[in-house]
């Protein structure tokens, strides 16, 4: 900075100027320290720590109580139905006639019942159902039914008015007349065999 002297004014500086221009002086050097140390060391401001931010709020999960309500029923105990005497009995097989394993029958017989043979028959044997030879039964008769069955060995003649069966261990020879016939494999019909329909053989009954 600079200063104009005055002629007027004795050479010697007056001490207020002087101090004045101290002052002054002084003044710009602080103003040139505080200018230097703000442009040397810069506020960073990146470097100051963040915000703290509020705690989140947790909530706690409601506590479910185990124990079902007081006014609920209680549950009902599984228990098996267990099987009544009936239920285990045999079933009773239908009324029928039986000459059994041991027994021998030669004559004529007709029952109303049907007629399951397990043993020896001879002569003639009518039945108003079903008549059964069963496997391991010796037959030489005339057998006359609804129904007959052949399991056995049979010889003779046999009038059937509805089906006849034989099964894989029966033997049938003779004559044969029937409304319907079922061979099992490994049975035999060996004779004389008449087919007729259903009809005329009931009439023919």
């Amino acid at each position: 900075m600079f200063y104009r002297r005055n002629h007027e004014q004795p050479a010697t500086p007056q001490p207020q100027a002087q101090s004045e221009q101290t002052l002054q002086l002084d003044v710009l050097d602080d103003f040139d320290d505080i200018t230097e140390e703000s442009s040397a060391a810069p506020v960073n401001t990146f470097s100051q720590p963040p915000a703290e931010e509020p705690p989140t709020a947790i909530m706690a999960a409601p506590q479910v109580d185990a124990a079902p309500p007081a006014d609920l029923p209680e549950p009902i105990p599984f228990v098996a139905a267990q099987p009544s005497a009936s239920d285990l009995a045999p079933r009773p097989r239908p009324a029928e006639s039986v000459i059994g394993p041991d027994d021998f029958f030669d004559g004529n017989y007709r029952s109303e019942r049907g007629v399951r043979i397990q043993g020896n028959a001879r002569g003639s044997i009518e039945s108003r159902q079903y008549i059964y030879v069963e496997e391991g039964a010796q037959v030489e008769a005339t057998l006359a039914a609804e129904d007959i069955t052949i399991a056995g060995s049979f010889n003779g003649t046999i009038e059937c008015r509805g089906r006849l069966e034989v099964a894989g261990s029966g033997v049938v020879q003779g004559r044969v007349q029937t409304a319907r016939l079922v061979v099992h494999d490994g049975g035999v019909v060996d004779g004389e065999l008449h087919m007729q329909r259903e009809e005329q053989a009931i009439n023919a009954g």
